[in-house]
């Protein structure tokens, strides 16, 4: 049996290092919360509903249709995702 994905829109932003101020559901550190450094430490990482995801730089944050954030790679962005073109309205003349 086949299935195809339906069809929805979603809020996207390409994470930046630089601005990790702006990306609220992005945390730095460790994870784990160990205190001693452990391989995870020094990473970004975002709480999703199926658990701790890392982002990198470039990555795609999205806000899924539940008010969920999951990063997603470029490449799988771009095969997956189009940019919404909203129809400029058109004036009627009397």
């Amino acid at each position: 049996m086949k299935f195809v994905k339906r069809p929805v829109v979603v809020e996207a932003v390409q994470f930046k290092a630089a601005d990790v101020s702006t990306h609220e559901h992005v945390n730095f550190g460790c994870p784990c919360d160990k205190n001693a450094a452990c391989s995870k430490c020094g990473r970004f990482w975002i709480e999703t509903l199926e658990g701790t995801m890392f982002v990198s730089e470039d990555d795609w944050i999205i806000t899924g249709v539940k008010g969920e954030h999951y990063p997603c790679k470029p490449d799988i962005f771009a095969e997956t995702y189009s940019p919404v073109v909203t129809a400029k309205p058109t004036r009627i003349e009397r």
